[in-house]
């Protein structure tokens, strides 16, 4: 399992995926996602070099999703892999984090 930190920051509330994301990821992602959500303004989440997501972490960026628009700020993709979409959809969260619509 990589020990590589799950996400990188690319810019000022920007939060870029890394290719792999399993459960293990999950605490530092969260805790990851809770800062940056603190801080306020809109998120833009980089989904372009995921290769393998699970359903936890699709929880958490859901979770995201919900909190965001509960405070009134912009949470967007920008490139979501096919990957990413694939699976999202196949759990049924795709519509819940504006999937369907985000330009790949």
């Amino acid at each position: 399992m990589s020990r590589k930190k799950p996400v990188r920051a690319a810019q000022s509330g920007s939060i870029e995926l890394p290719a792999q994301l399993s459960i293990v990821h999950a605490a530092e992602l969260h805790r990851t996602l809770v800062t940056r959500l603190g801080a306020g303004g809109p998120l833009v989440i980089d989904g372009s070099r995921v290769e393998e997501i699970d359903t936890a972490i699709l929880q958490l960026l859901a979770g995201l999703w919900r909190s965001a628009r509960e405070r009134g700020l912009g949470c967007t993709w920008h490139n979501p892999s096919g990957t990413l979409r694939k699976t999202a959809d196949l759990i049924g969260l795709a519509g819940v984090l504006d999937l369907r619509d985000a330009s790949a």
